[in-house]
């Protein structure tokens, strides 16, 4: 089933999804960072007046990264950039709950599929210009002329927008049918193809952003590698892109809330080794480190620096469809997940409460109708676990034994964590007649090559880019990938989310829950393998991050004192 026919299924259901006028959280002159805590965001009511914060905070990132463009913004490690430089409709809090950003307040019609945003009226770019809906009608249909292949999330539009994926890869000048427009300058109209309950939800991915045609190129995204040649809405515009070393950023005096901005100049710098960030942590070079090795919770000079937070699943691809024969037995895959002992896992990272057994696709964190999806999956019963035993009577009867053993590679990026996992992947298998072949590769050839299904067993891992089970879920469906690069999932899981649209509350809930045993258990497409929170450094005292569930940051706010 297309997503098209979906659309029409939910139509034809009448099902109307109805929503009261909402302002969320934050206004112009209020905005709402994260609450103080253990991740040390909000203001702390400790503060003295004799406080004095430094004007120059400087962050690791954990990679190179590429487009500044928001339509290119596919990684976490470019988020941890745009998240600073652009201004979305809403951001996402720690709780993951959307708050205000650009959008002062919205409405939903009566049938849930017409959304109409109040923007901010006092917004600006940083050269000084209003931001307007006419700006978020170009950014969202630009986006769709960059095709799926640059616009990594651009399906978070196509899905969703009515006669959005009808002109992807076309020009903004075509797409006068699209369901997004500006009824003023400050009031943008989206129109949905069908009933979507978390689709504000979707909001504060940068796909969504407001852009200018006189410097954003339709098709292309050269524009954005000179900081140069464009403006910025966010907090901060950029002063320096150099890729390979740091990205300097300015604060940006035009700002909707610059008023409660502290830092003058941002700097990002990029270290890719945790053991160089760690060291650069220590040595008091940068100030924050957004991706820290769970290591550091074992170092006594950093306890009181370490923060935890985020809903992370680790889990291997499996290729189901092409490849290795072997892996397109039911048998064998479910023996690869019955064969490993994440318990094993866990104790070779060594790192605390910072790793747990992950018993299914989505990690704790998630919430149900009632409760967290996870913890109430387990208590249901578990969907993976280690029963080596069965292991080997699955793998006996696909054919495999200790005089004929299976050879499979495992392929990953090279970092200490990962090394970890694969080490132990490897011999786990041991047990089950299985050989693992263990290959790296640097970042970019290793995601290129795992999107284009050029493995066996491939590391991946995903965190929440909004609080809803359906993002999980989705990243096992046929229809997620319209250009066909599907190397799992079948209709039968397709149309059991699709249905799961069509219902509200606790009915859709289950219906949930049923497709993730689908999945997992019954299909086995991939290895669910342990949940964590990622790992940052702070200095103590630090106030004001935003930590998202999605497992980057937002700085807009942050006071780190001298």
């Amino acid at each position: 089933m297309t997503f098209k026919k979906f659309v029409t299924r939910v139509l034809t259901a009448g099902m109307a999804f109805t929503m009261v006028a909402c302002s969320g959280g934050g206004s112009a002159s209020t905005p709402t960072p994260a609450s103080g805590g253990e991740s040390g965001g909000g203001t702390s009511g400790s503060e003295t007046t004799e406080t004095t914060y430094k004007t120059t905070f400087t962050y690791a990132v954990g990679g190179e990264p590429t487009y500044m463009d928001p339509a290119r913004c596919g990684d976490s490690v470019t988020a941890e950039i745009h998240n600073e430089i652009w201004f979305p409709l809403f951001y996402l809090t720690e709780d993951g709950s959307v708050a205000n950003g650009d959008c002062e307040s919205y409405e939903v019609s009566d049938d849930g599929l017409v959304y109409t945003f109040h923007l901010q009226p006092e917004a600006k770019w940083s050269d000084g210009e209003p931001i307007t809906a006419d700006q978020y009608v170009f950014g969202i249909k630009r986006c769709i002329g960059m095709g799926y292949d640059d616009a990594g999330y651009l399906t978070m539009i196509t899905n969703y927008i009515e006669n959005a994926a009808n002109h992807v890869g076309e020009d903004v000048a075509d797409m006068d049918d699209v369901g997004v427009k500006a009824i003023d300058d400050f009031t943008l109209e989206i129109t949905l193809n069908g009933v979507c309950p978390f689709f504000v939800s979707l909001l504060p991915t940068q796909v969504f952003a407001a852009l200018r045609p006189e410097f954003a190129t339709e098709h292309d995204s050269e524009w954005s590698q000179d900081p140069n040649n464009f403006p910025t809405t966010g907090a901060f515009y950029l002063t320096k892109i150099d890729s390979a070393s740091e990205y300097i950023m300015q604060k940006n005096p035009n700002f909707l809330w610059a008023d409660q901005v502290v830092v003058e100049t941002l700097i990002a710098k990029i270290m890719p080794s945790m053991e160089a960030s760690q060291m650069a942590f220590q040595t008091g070079e940068i100030d924050y480190d957004t991706g820290a090795s769970s290591d550091c919770v074992n170092v006594p000079d950093l306890k009181d620096a370490v923060d935890i937070w985020g809903n992370i699943n680790y889990y291997m691809n499996l290729q189901c469809v092409s490849g290795n024969e072997a892996l397109q037995n039911r048998n064998v895959r479910r023996a690869i997940q019955l064969g490993i002992d994440r318990s094993a896992i866990v104790t070779a990272l060594d790192a605390g409460d910072v790793y747990y057994e992950l018993n299914g696709f989505l990690p704790v964190g998630i919430p149900d109708f009632e409760g967290d999806f996870r913890t109430n999956a387990n208590n249901d019963h578990l969907l993976v676990y280690t029963d080596k035993d069965e292991a080997r009577r699955l793998m006996e009867e696909a054919g495999f034994s200790e005089t004929n053993r299976l050879s499979l590679e495992y392929y990953y990026n090279q970092n200490a964590m990962h090394d970890t996992i694969s080490a132990v992947i490897a011999e786990q298998l041991k047990d089950i007649y299985i050989d693992v072949t263990l290959k790296t590769a640097e970042l970019r050839t290793f995601f290129d090559d795992r999107s284009y299904g050029r493995y066996d067993m491939a590391r991946n891992a995903f965190s929440a880019d909004y609080m809803d089970p359906w993002n999980y879920l989705e990243l096992m469906a046929i229809y997620n990938d319209p250009e066909g690069r599907t190397f799992f999932g079948d209709e039968t899981y397709d149309n059991m989310l699709f249905e799961s649209m069509t219902m509200t509350g606790e009915e859709r809930f289950a219906k949930l829950h049923e497709a993730e045993q689908y999945a997992i258990e019954e299909q086995c497409w991939n290895v669910p393998l342990i949940g964590y929170g990622s790992v940052s450094l702070q200095r103590p005292g630090t106030t004001g991050v935003i930590n998202n569930p999605q497992a980057n940051h937002i700085f807009w706010f942050v006071k780190c004192p001298e």
